[in-house]
């Protein structure tokens, strides 16, 4: 088996419920984000977030578990695979926040009931949430999680498209998921990454990233009949140049879109466009735009999804390779008017209005917290 499709996609993020809802909300700007207010040590905190559309932020668990399961439902009915399919169908789960914010409920609940409760008490496994999903729709095959921060769902795509091509399973579901959490704002607000204005990649405004919500579902398969878009491949890649991020001189970020070229049997002349990482964070921009540089003698028209939908962290692989197909297979590019419409002090510029791109071979990077780097090739020509 060499090729794999996408034969069904889901998606409900701060755009929109619905994967129509999301690509429509790009043909307007980008809007700033909301403050959410998270109360630690009796100190309330005003951070910027963006959360889901239509899903007020209230019966925490609930709101968890009804967001994905709607996701995934739509991804699974989209692609009309039969009972006996989806029982042996294999789950690739990626986030980066876990069940993070159904044990903070439960932490903030427990506190009421005594000063001496344990915050994540009542459990120590990344794999918990995907034994739910997977007995939730009666898939019988194998559970993968991966927790590596922002490429978390590029990496479970990636695996599962190996997976796929080695013959070792038919059929795969992949879940992305991040949503509003006290650990994750924090953590961002304390390394004075975030700004409460709208996100601006590689802008010579930039000022930081603002933490959005997502849940992004996807099916792929070996059979082309159930779908369009193809996995080409990809590679991860993971650089030690220091403990929160990648080497700002491109190094790694070339290395490893070198090796997903590799992977899928594509060119660097073949790329008819580029879906960039783009956190607008300083050391993350720098060595993005260092590694593209490094590569193309001329870059090719190249987008950002950030400014809209926030960083949604190990959502992002999924929520973003989704968005992107969805905009591309209605013939444009996605835009991002008035962020980097001219050269910036890193010599990028984002395309700014929707221009009408015809079938070809894509790249979307992921460049993760950490170090994580990982890079896949897509494909829509036939």
């Amino acid at each position: 088996m060499s090729d794999v499709f996408i034969s069904g996609a889901g998606l409900h993020t701060t755009l929109g419920r619905g994967l129509g809802a999301n690509i429509a909300a790009l043909d307007r700007a980008p809007i700033p984000p909301q403050l959410h207010a998270i109360e630690v040590a009796g100190n309330e905190h005003a951070l910027p977030y963006y959360l889901l559309a239509d899903a007020p932020l209230a019966n925490v668990e609930q709101r968890f578990y009804d967001a994905i399961d709607a996701v995934i439902d739509d991804a699974l009915t989209q692609s009309r695979l039969t009972p006996a399919e989806r029982h042996a169908t294999a789950l690739f789960m990626g986030s980066s926040c876990g069940e993070m914010p159904v044990l903070e409920a439960e932490y903030r609940r427990d506190l009421q009931a005594s000063r001496d409760a344990l915050a994540m008490a009542g459990t120590s496994s990344l794999g918990n949430l995907a034994t739910r999903i997977r007995k939730r729709f009666a898939l019988q095959g194998p559970d993968y999680s991966f927790y590596t921060a922002c490429t978390a769902s590029a990496n479970a795509t990636a695996y599962a498209a190996s997976m796929l091509r080695a013959g070792r399973i038919r059929h795969a579901v992949v879940v992305g998921v991040e949503i509003f959490n006290a650990v994750t704002a924090l953590g961002f607000s304390g390394l004075q990454l975030l700004t409460r204005d709208v996100m601006r990649p590689f802008d010579k405004r930039r000022a930081g990233l603002v933490p959005g919500e997502a849940i992004a579902a996807i099916v792929l398969t070996g059979e082309p009949h159930r779908g369009g878009w193809r996995i080409l491949g990809g590679a991860n890649l993971c650089d030690t140049h220091s403990i929160s991020a990648t080497n700002p001189d491109g190094s790694a970020i070339a290395a490893v879109v070198r090796q997903a070229l590799a992977a899928s049997g594509t060119t660097l002349d073949a790329i008819a466009a580029i879906k960039m990482h783009g956190t607008a964070s300083l050391l993350n921009d720098e060595a993005e735009s260092a590694g593209v540089r490094s590569l193309f003698a001329t870059l090719p028209p190249l987008c950002a999804l950030k400014p809209y939908l926030g960083h949604t962290f190990g959502a992002c692989g999924l929520a973003e390779l989704a968005l992107f197909c969805g905009r591309i297979s209605r013939g444009a590019l996605p835009a991002s008017p008035g962020i980097c419409a001219d050269d910036s002090d890193l010599k990028i510029t984002l395309n700014q209005a929707p221009r009408a791109q015809s079938p070809g071979h894509f790249m979307l990077n992921y460049f993760g917290f950490g170090g994580s780097n990982t890079s896949l090739i897509i494909s829509n020509k036939p």
